[in-house]
């Protein structure tokens, strides 16, 4: 058991060094660096709290809760214009295909496929995944 927790920190360490982790780290620190953008994340997170602290209030207001959902709808959507979170959004989802696709590959194998020459699905309708995601598929991460 020793050697596979091993082998898994050598892949963990392998996807740190991948473009695609790069990339998300990349878009993260630009992110972060974007005035506008942190206010915008900043609005979202007191919208949502305000939400949640009304839902566990005594007597929640069904109005003032739908103007906290509301208000973070339309602050999310506006923070999704900004080309630095659509980089991250682009970033972050090649880094979840890279992490499906080795999900994959390690399904397959613990399935008793040959480890040299299986190849995981990349979307539904290849190997092993017919859509139906109620059991365990590397088609659908």
């Amino acid at each position: 058991m020793s050697a596979l927790i091993a082998k898994t920190r050598e892949l963990g360490a392998l996807i740190q060094q991948s473009d695609e982790f790069a990339a998300v780290r990349a878009a993260m620190e630009t992110n972060t660096q974007n005035d506008e953008l942190v206010d915008l994340m900043r609005s979202l997170q007191m919208a949502e709290g305000g939400y949640a602290a009304e839902a566990r209030s005594e007597n929640p207001s069904e109005s003032k809760m739908q103007a906290y959902k509301d208000e973070f709808e339309r602050l999310y959507s506006l923070a999704l214009e900004r080309p630095a979170m659509q980089q991250f959004q682009t970033a972050q989802k090649a880094l979840g295909e890279l992490m499906n696709r080795i999900f994959g590959l390690l399904t397959l194998c613990a399935d008793g496929e040959d480890p040299e020459t299986c190849e995981a699905p990349e979307e539904h309708g290849h190997h092993h995944c017919d859509g139906d995601c109620s059991s365990r598929c590397a088609g659908c991460g």
